[in-house]
């Protein structure tokens, strides 16, 4: 069996970052890779906090605080303060350990694994992030040798880059050996960055269907009388104004996950969520209301309706390209901050999505077995 190294973001308390690295090493492991997940070591638990990236950071948000498209140091603080509901870090923590399984290493360590393997694959996320602070060489696999690097549906977060980041990343990008991303954004920067063809892939949490998921984490069918609200960040009025609307349509109550905000008025219920609730909560929801990409990603593949709402980014630059994206290629685009929410509800067929998903999760294992 061919060996593999993955490294992509599954930390930092996310739904969608532990998911798509679950889903990653599902997808590899299933065409015949013995992978493992790997990361760089961390000096707070449940965090990806480097002492070399924690400077890099605080040092260009200084120098960088009035460049255009750049990243002020609040939009990292405002992802550390939010709460957390309930024992919610815990059950992040033992998804992570039982079924993530990573591997911490230094960067000597990873080397050395890279010697010993036949492919190192960068993951889906925002790993290639175009605004960050601190171009990360972790996820450009800058420990392997050019010839084994594979992206594997890497995004690039938003749908431009930033002037401070455009050489570095035209570099290091240049220098992969397959080349893919999770949006045509992602795929139209990285041609006008490196003159290169990407080929684009789905996120990997769609690679694997809807009943594959409710069998490998043994969700069960109990739909309930419910709708839940996921969100990000603090939801829209436009969001809320929904929200209340559905209520009273539907007659039911609506959960909240996975942060508790200042107002939470517009749920009925709070609960604490892991990744595995979380699935399990999207999958036995009336509908779901949510600002997330990869809430509407599961939606969509569980077959749940849903309505997605842009995220208030404050003062980070707007990242609703991603969901633009995955709504476009699904013809879904009327899910996206709908006019007539309670009338558009049971309008929604999951007939076109499935083919799309079939048909993209043969392009996957087509690029994979391409290498």
């Amino acid at each position: 069996m061919k060996k593999a190294l993955l490294t992509t973001v599954f930390t930092g308390y996310n739904f969608g970052s532990s998911l798509q690295a679950y889903a990653g090493k599902t997808i590899l492991e299933s065409v015949g890779y013995d992978c493992q997940l790997v990361a760089l070591k961390s000096i707070v638990k449940g965090r990806d906090i480097r002492l070399k990236k924690l400077i890099t950071i605080l040092f260009r948000s200084v120098m960088l605080r009035k460049e255009k498209g750049g990243k002020s140091l609040k939009t990292y603080q405002s992802g550390y303060r939010k709460e957390l509901i309930g024992d919610s870090a815990s059950r992040f923590e033992k998804f992570t350990e039982e079924q993530l399984k990573p591997k911490y290493c230094s960067w000597s360590e990873l080397k050395r694994m890279a010697k010993q393997c036949d492919t190192c694959f960068a993951g889906s996320d925002q790993i290639w992030n175009s605004s960050t602070l601190y171009v990360d060489p972790l996820y450009y696999l800058r420990f392997a040798s050019a010839e084994k690097r594979i992206a594997f549906a890497p995004s690039l977060g938003r749908d431009f880059v930033a002037r401070y980041n455009n050489k570095k990343m035209a570099q290091w990008i240049s220098e992969f050996a397959h080349l893919s991303s999770r949006e045509d954004s992602g795929v139209r920067i990285i041609k006008e960055l490196t003159g290169r063809e990407a080929t684009q892939l789905i996120d990997p949490t769609l690679m694997v269907d809807g009943e594959t998921w409710k069998k490998r984490l043994d969700i069960k069918y109990k739909k309930d009388n419910y709708i839940l609200a996921y969100f990000l960040d603090k939801p829209s009025e436009k969001a809320k104004n929904t929200i209340k609307l559905l209520k009273e349509a539907l007659g039911c109550k609506v959960i909240g996950i996975p942060y508790r905000f200042n107002d939470m008025t517009y749920c009925d219920e709070i609960v604490p969520s892991g990744p595995f609730e979380f699935v399990e909560l999207v999958n036995n929801a009336k509908c779901v209301i949510t600002d997330s990409f990869h809430g509407t990603a599961f939606s969509i593949n569980l077959h749940t309706p849903f309505y997605t709402y842009g995220r208030n980014y404050g003062t980070a630059e707007s990242q609703n390209s991603r969901v633009v994206s995955i709504l476009k290629m699904m013809k879904m685009e009327d899910r996206f901050e709908p006019v007539d929410a309670v009338g558009e509800l049971s309008n929604i067929s999951f007939v076109y999505s499935e083919k799309v998903l079939n048909e993209e999760r043969i392009k996957v294992k087509d690029y994979i077995n391409s290498i």
